[in-house]
């Protein structure tokens, strides 16, 4: 499946689905360049796959991507870093554990979507923000995730409405995976925190997807949404482990 786009900037990409789409977009044939906080990561990403190229960095950084977004000129922007959201009560939580999705997530977002506008990236360029499943049904074990992930969806349409009033010919999507994705550090978390709230095993709670929703997976339905003949797509899309589906 062929894409369009010649370079990819993708942040939070040492882990999961940014480094699972980091890899799938380098065999492509896309320059791509990788963020992340996590050096060692980077490394062994770099190692495995040496076309990479890898910037350890903290993306919530003022000035960050508007230094980026100039100085790589990306026609891919993959927005899927952000906080991995402690577990627990929101009667346990101080206002900093709660609050921290919305200044990771919802500021690289903004930051990002902000610097796309200004500088602005050109005419075709697509921006992809991931949301998650906890901003469609709520998530009561990790504070403010759910409302800063929705706040990811909104961003997402004020920048696609900017970009349209000013002509710049940007496209957004906002990606929604409506089941914990396996083998990733928030999935695994966030399963053990409601299996135990459950008291159930955390086996058991992940069995309630018939299939399981993989960074792979992801991957592969965010290339063919993106894909040179899937035509004017801009939105939002929902995945699981067994399709995608568009959002109204």
């Amino acid at each position: 499946m062929a894409l369009k786009y010649k370079t990819a900037l993708i942040i939070g990409g040492s882990r999961g689905v940014g480094r699972d789409l980091s890899v799938k977009f380098s065999n492509m044939g896309i320059k791509t360049t990788t963020v992340a906080r996590n050096k060692r990561d980077l490394d062994t990403l770099k190692s495995e796959a040496p076309s990479i190229d890898i910037i350890a960095q903290d993306a919530t950084e003022d000035g960050i991507a508007k230094m980026l977004i100039s100085e790589i000129s990306p026609d891919l922007l993959i927005l899927v870093g952000g906080y991995l959201p402690k577990m627990q009560s929101i009667a346990d939580m101080s206002w900093q554990e709660f609050s921290a999705t919305w200044n990771t997530d919802t500021k690289i977002a903004f930051d990002f979507t902000k610097a796309a506008l200004l500088q602005p990236m050109e005419t075709g360029s697509a921006i992809v923000s991931f949301s998650s499943g906890a901003a469609l049904f709520g998530s009561p074990l990790s504070g403010g995730y759910a409302g800063a992930k929705r706040m990811q969806h909104y961003i997402s349409n004020y920048g696609k409405r900017e970009a349209d009033l000013r002509e710049l010919g940007l496209n957004f999507y906002t990606i929604y995976p409506k089941q914990l994705i396996a083998g990733t550090d928030i999935g695994n978390d966030a399963s053990l925190a409601y299996a135990t709230a459950n008291s159930i095993p955390q086996e058991k709670f992940m069995k309630q997807w018939d299939q399981p929703l993989t960074p792979d997976l992801i991957s592969e339905h965010i290339i063919k949404l993106l894909s040179d003949d899937a035509g004017d797509n801009c939105g939002a899309y929902a995945i699981t482990g067994t399709d995608m589906e568009t959002l109204a």
